[in-house]
């Protein structure tokens, strides 16, 4: 797996938890988080780094430019 998928994957269950929240729990809460993974998703796509990169690399993830040198 690629760096790349897994910060789809990554953002993709953080979205579905704060989707239960709202639903669940708090609304409020819910949608404040979500908000936040999506500004999170609007900055990487300018700066192609995102905060789940400080979990993924660790594990050996390995953007897919990196991965064919």
């Amino acid at each position: 797996m690629y760096l790349e998928n897994g910060r789809d994957l990554f953002r993709g269950v953080l979205i579905i938890i704060f989707a239960a929240i709202a639903y669940w729990g708090d609304l409020a809460t819910g949608l404040v988080l979500a908000g936040f993974i999506g500004v999170m998703i609007l900055q990487s796509a300018f700066t192609n780094w995102c905060p789940a990169d400080l979990f993924l690399r660790p594990l050996g993830l390995k953007g897919k430019l990196e991965s064919k040198r």
